[in-house]
């Protein structure tokens, strides 16, 4: 999928969220299009090779080496999309059932400024959700937007 041989796991990561951004976007894309009885097919089509082409690069990072705290926040991202679906728990639940996980995300984020965690990113897709799981402020056992309690 990538071009080098030894690419890193954060350097994949960017790979891997342009993707998914992309994947995503085009979802919507899908069911706007769907809904006003547009053939979406040649979309369905572009979709099936994103998701071939995000499933390679996933391959990759799980064989990347991690190095540096970068790395290991770029598996824990990937890790949460992909195989714990933490971020849609964190959406559809909200940040007070996982106080622990949300102190940990925040304390991570802290560490490495200008880090994103592009699953949580597109799973608090309403404005300043993100911005509030992340904001140490806000207590975790108070409700801050996400959910739907």
């Amino acid at each position: 999928m990538t071009k080098g041989a030894h690419a890193s796991t954060s350097e994949l990561h960017k790979l891997w969220a342009r993707l998914e951004n992309e994947c995503h976007e085009l979802a919507i894309i899908i069911e706007e299009a769907q809904s006003s009885g547009v053939n979406v097919k040649l979309l369905r089509d572009r979709q099936a090779r994103l998701l071939l082409d995000i499933s390679a690069v996933v391959a990759e990072i799980r064989d990347a080496p991690a190095t540096t705290l970068h790395d290991y926040l770029a598996l824990l991202d990937v890790a949460i999309e992909h195989e714990i679906d933490l971020a849609i728990d964190i959406g559809f639940y909200g940040a007070r059932d996982f106080p622990m996980i949300t102190r940990l995300l925040r304390a991570l984020a802290r560490t490495v400024p200008g880090f994103e965690f592009n699953s949580l990113r597109r799973a608090l897709s309403s404005p300043g959700q993100l911005e509030q799981l992340m904001d140490d402020t806000i207590e975790v056992s108070d409700l801050i937007g996400v959910g739907r309690r």
